[in-house]
């Protein structure tokens, strides 16, 4: 079976500017909905299953508006949802530009031919089996809390350790993922969010995971490179 993995940075900063330049726009409710799902995708399992009502007291629209978001978003082909149980949670597949213009040219070529068009295109091999991917949502068990908080506080040192000041430079073996992961922690406790990460030049990224990864940088430079940059375009000083 074909697994769909997860958006990683560079996709995840893609989406959000593919659909600024879209017309008609997205409505606001529905554009800070997309930021939020984006946000909450886990970088691993690629699992994303915010309730509405969650979204609804992180981004301050009524529970009325964010469905209506996930109602807009589904339509316009950002998204898609699933339900695995009535009572369970909808679960989001969040569609990358890459996908989006897959998904575009097989609705044109549809048209042509006189058939329906749909958001699933025959030619998106990422998004084919996303379905099989998706799973139920299951209460934790005691032993599953106490393995999650155990691994926030070795995160939680390890990000520490990470982003103090040691002056000497460290190489670090990480990949995309995990890289957005902790440098998303260091955003959230500076006050920018995930969103702010989402704000930089998409070339800078690159160039500081790059400069990261060959040892040119350890991470308390990278990320204050990041924080740097985003200040300045803010006018923050």
């Amino acid at each position: 079976m074909t697994r769909r993995q997860p958006l990683d940075l560079m996709q995840k900063w893609l989406v959000p500017q593919y659909w600024v330049r879209q017309q008609p726009q997205l409505t606001r409710a529905s554009f800070c909905v997309l930021m939020r799902l984006l946000d909450r995708q886990n970088t691993k399992t690629g699992r994303c299953d915010p309730s509405a009502v969650g979204l609804a007291a992180e981004t301050g629209f009524s529970e009325r508006s964010i469905r209506g978001a996930f109602k807009e978003l589904e339509e316009r082909g950002v998204i898609k949802r699933n339900r695995v149980a009535r009572q369970s949670r909808n679960q989001f597949l969040i569609y990358s530009v890459v996908e989006l213009e897959q998904n575009r040219r097989s609705a044109k070529s549809k048209r042509l031919t006189g058939q329906r068009p749909g958001l699933q295109p025959a030619a998106a091999p990422p998004a084919m089996h996303c379905r099989q991917t998706l799973q139920r949502t299951a209460p934790e068990t005691i032993k599953e809390t106490i393995k999650k908080n155990k691994g926030a506080e070795n995160t939680n040192a390890m990000d520490r350790a990470l982003t103090s000041d040691t002056g000497h430079q460290v190489s670090l073996d990480i990949d995309a993922g995990e890289f957005e992961r902790r440098v998303v922690k260091v955003f959230e406790r500076e006050g920018y969010g995930y969103e702010g990460l989402l704000m930089l030049p998409a070339d800078e990224l690159e160039q500081v995971f790059e400069r990261l990864c060959s040892g040119h940088l350890s991470f308390s430079e990278a990320v204050g490179e990041l924080l740097g940059s985003y200040r300045s375009a803010q006018g923050q000083f």
